[in-house]
């Protein structure tokens, strides 16, 4: 009896390792890892903001039921990418425009159209993954947000700014880090790039 019960016992163990290798497979397909071939300096004029700052954490994206703490990743990265322009936005003030012009759909995904559309907002959404995309953004002072997988027990997909490049490495603002990181703490794979600016 004792041995039969070590033997379900290992078999779920077995069962729910397999699951869970083929979870993380599953997240990671898709991913281009991205090699950084050239050099650009970490903008030190850009302002870092966490996306569960307290100030607009609970603020809901749009109509949905999502809030800036919890979805905010986007919005948060475009906050940062924008914030030396003239007309800078906090995350929590940037919400609140696109909420008002409708940026959002029922689920609080972003439109990007919609957001190219109000005055001084520039968008391209890229419909592969390169290098050669995030060195095109950063050559013109843009900074690319890129979709990465958060390297965690419960990893998740995570939207997060490169902001420059140092010693062969990208680097980047995460809304939920208090520091730089670089994109190979995330495995160096990319699963979609977009770029912001406000003129």
């Amino acid at each position: 009896m004792k041995k039969r019960i070590i033997a379900i016992v290992i078999l779920v163990i077995v069962v729910a390792a397999g699951a869970l290798l083929a979870w993380q497979y599953m997240k990671n397909r898709g991913g281009v890892e991205v090699r950084c071939g050239s050099t650009y300096p970490v903008n030190e004029k850009l302002k870092a903001y966490r996306q569960d700052d307290d100030r607009w954490k609970d603020d809901k994206l749009g109509e949905s039921k999502f809030d800036m703490e919890s979805s905010g990743c986007i919005i948060t990265s475009i906050a940062t990418a924008i914030s030396a322009s003239v007309n800078a936005l906090t995350p929590g003030e940037l919400n609140q425009l696109l909420s008002d012009n409708q940026v959002y759909d029922g689920e609080g995904n972003l439109q990007w159209g919609l957001l190219d559309a109000i005055n001084g907002f520039h968008t391209k959404v890229y419909s592969d993954v390169s290098a050669a995309h995030i060195d095109e953004c950063l050559k013109q002072n843009h900074y690319p947000i890129v979709k990465v997988h958060r390297q965690t027990l419960t990893s998740y997909h995570h939207f997060i700014l490169i902001v420059g490049t140092k010693d062969g490495e990208y680097i980047c603002m995460d809304p939920l880090e208090n520091k730089l990181t670089k994109l190979s703490d995330y495995g160096s794979k990319v699963y979609a790039v977009r770029c912001v600016w406000y003129e």
